[in-house]
């Protein structure tokens, strides 16, 4: 039987997560229409043989790749080029999906006739045991809606429009991508920005699917490891302003206004990290300002969504106020309230 879903795993030195996240997959009724592709990225534990033995005792539907370390960004772009089914999501080793919600997801995806999917997610925090909802509201669930539709409710969609949130067709991607940069973290922007933003029919659903792991410092999102991979960061948004060059969209098209948008997105968590995280404020001052300088020059519809934010972190980067009591912030009520933002809790 043709596969349905490709769910692409990439993997390194991950023994400790990687049988939770298989699996929370391997439900019985879905079996036929499933393959998992687990990509090994050179790992040094014993990822590898976890992925050989899944590989052995679900075979048809397991698949274990192997290859010298690339990066996430490498292993993906190695996992989606084997993905075979009719879909593909991408869930990260230390995560994992709602069991339970598969069959009804693989069942809409056997039916529908879309570029992107787009699904809600849980966050996780393994250090205090909080779970957070991240949702789209559309005005009608498993109907076909296009960016021009999107991008004049952009808080409606925002939070699905993510790494978490995304599920390609399969064809899609492999006609619309281009390889994903190695040997970086945070290329999950790059991954739900392009090809996204060529498609023509956005189906959103209404189910978890996704439950992301957050709270441990260990991981790349972590604020310490943020400022350790500044450069990461910022040679993603060049590779972004490269490919959002190189588009090939009218100049008025919602998918390149789209584009400009996630741009912004992780250039406004550049500039938190740079003003906001790092202690030396004024070698802060001066990196943001040089990427903000450059974005300008480059792309100038992304430099000007961001400008209004920058100031004000520059203005909180001279009050010395941290990421943490700006994320206090953005958590209130009140904001969220005065902003006009769904609930997400």
């Amino acid at each position: 039987m043709n596969k349905i879903l490709s769910i692409v795993i990439p993997s390194y030195n991950c023994e400790k997560f990687l049988d939770k996240c298989v699996t929370s997959m391997l439900n019985e009724q879905i079996l036929d229409k499933l393959e998992i592709v687990i990509v090994n990225d050179g790992s040094s534990d014993s990822t590898e043989d976890i992925a050989n033995k899944y590989m052995g005792l679900y075979p048809g539907v397991v698949k274990a790749v192997s290859q010298e370390n690339k990066g996430h960004g490498g292993a993906l772009n190695t996992g989606l080029m084997n993905a075979l089914g009719k879909y593909v999501k991408v869930i990260d080793a230390d995560d994992w999906v709602e069991t339970d919600n598969m069959p009804e997801f693989v069942k809409k995806l056997e039916s529908i006739d879309a570029d992107v999917v787009l699904t809600h997610h849980y966050t996780t925090d393994i250090s205090s045991g909080e779970v957070k909802k991240w949702m789209c509201y559309p005005p009608e669930f498993d109907k076909v809606y296009s960016f021009k539709h999107i991008m004049s409710d952009w808080r409606s969609y925002n939070r699905s429009l993510t790494f978490h949130g995304i599920t390609y067709n399969t064809q899609f991607y492999k006609n619309n991508a281009t390889p994903l940069a190695e040997h970086v973290f945070y290329e999950d922007h790059e991954y739900s920005t392009f090809p996204c933003c060529n498609a023509k029919k956005i189906v959103p659903l209404d189910m978890f699917i996704y439950n992301y792991r957050i709270g441990d410092v260990a991981q790349s999102v972590s604020d310490e490891n943020q400022l350790k991979r500044l450069c990461h960061t910022s040679t993603v948004i060049d590779v972004m302003l490269e490919k959002y060059s190189k588009l090939r969209l009218p100049g008025k098209c919602k998918g390149r206004e789209f584009a400009a948008m996630k741009i912004q997105v992780l250039l406004l968590s550049y500039l938190t990290t740079c003003l906001l995280v790092n202690k030396d404020r004024k070698q802060g001052r001066e990196l943001a300002k040089e990427k903000m300088q450059m974005v300008k020059a480059k792309l100038p519809a992304v430099f000007k969504l961001a400008k209004k934010q920058y100031g004000i972190f520059l203005m909180m980067n001279y009050m010395h106020i941290t990421k943490k009591t700006w994320t206090k912030i953005l958590s209130s009520k009140l904001y969220n309230r005065i902003r006009g933002n769904h609930d997400f809790s």
